[in-house]
C-alpha cells in the first residue's frame, strides 16, 4: 500500500465540521446507520451516526462519543473511533472487511442540518496518515460527498461489507475521510472480547 499524503491532526478537526462534495436525502441510510443528538435536532444541539457492531456494541466516531449522551466501551488510542453500548438485538450485523484502494464506496449517516437520514457515493482515491506517518491512524480518502452529522457512520464496499468509520471532511481536497476496518480489527475484537 503506497502512502501519498501527511496529514496534521489540527486542520483534520476543524475541517470535520464543513460539508464536501455531493450527499442526498436516503430513507436507506435508517436502515445502516443509527441516529444520536445532544439538544435539539435541527434547532440547537449536535448529531452523530453510529453503526452495529455486535448485538450490544456500536461504532461510531470518537468525536461524537465524546460529544454525545452515550456510554463508551473504549476509545481507539489512535484513532479517531470508539465503542459505544447500544442495544443491537435483532438487528442485521454487517460484514467487515479491509477497504482497498480503488473500489466504489457508499457513506451512511445523517445530516446535522436536517436531521434527515443521509447517502453518498465515491471511490477509495487513496491512504493517508491522520497525523504521523507509522506512529498514528492510517485513513482512507475517497471522493464521496459528506456533511457535519454523518461522522460515526458506516462506509460500506459495493459488495455489501462495512469497510471503516466516516470521521471527517478535507474541504481543501474536497475529500471525505475514514478509518479504514484493518486500521481498528485487532482493537475491535479484543475490545468486544474484554
Amino acid at each position: 500500500m503506497k502512502i501519498n499524503i501527511l496529514f496534521t491532526l489540527f486542520p483534520v478537526l476543524l475541517s470535520a465540521c464543513t460539508g464536501v462534495g455531493h450527499y442526498k436525502v436516503d430513507q436507506t441510510a435508517e436502515n445502516k446507520a443509527d441516529f444520536h443528538f445532544v439538544g435539539i435536532p435541527v434547532l440547537a444541539g449536535a448529531i452523530g451516526s453510529s453503526f452495529p457492531l455486535t448485538a450490544k456494541y456500536s461504532l461510531t466516531a470518537g468525536h461524537v462519543a465524546k460529544m454525545m449522551m452515550v456510554k463508551v466501551k473504549a476509545y481507539n488510542p489512535l484513532c479517531d473511533v470508539a465503542i459505544i453500548y447500544h442495544d443491537n438485538t435483532g438487528r442485521a450485523l454487517p460484514k467487515l472487511e479491509t477497504a482497498d484502494k480503488g473500489e466504489k464506496l457508499s457513506l451512511y449517516g445523517y445530516n446535522a442540518y436536517t436531521a434527515m437520514p443521509t447517502s453518498s457515493t465515491g471511490v477509495l482515491k487513496e491512504f493517508g496518515w491522520w497525523d504521523k506517518p507509522g506512529t498514528s491512524c492510517l485513513v482512507g480518502l475517497s471522493d464521496a460527498g459528506g456533511v457535519p452529522g454523518m461522522s460515526g457512520g458506516p462506509v460500506y464496499a459495493q459488495d455489501g461489507a462495512v469497510i471503516g468509520v466516516f470521521t471527517a471532511t478535507h474541504p481543501k481536497r474536497n475529500q471525505t475521510m475514514f478509518v479504514p476496518y484493518q486500521e481498528i480489527a485487532g482493537w475491535v475484537t479484543k475490545e468486544i472480547k474484554s
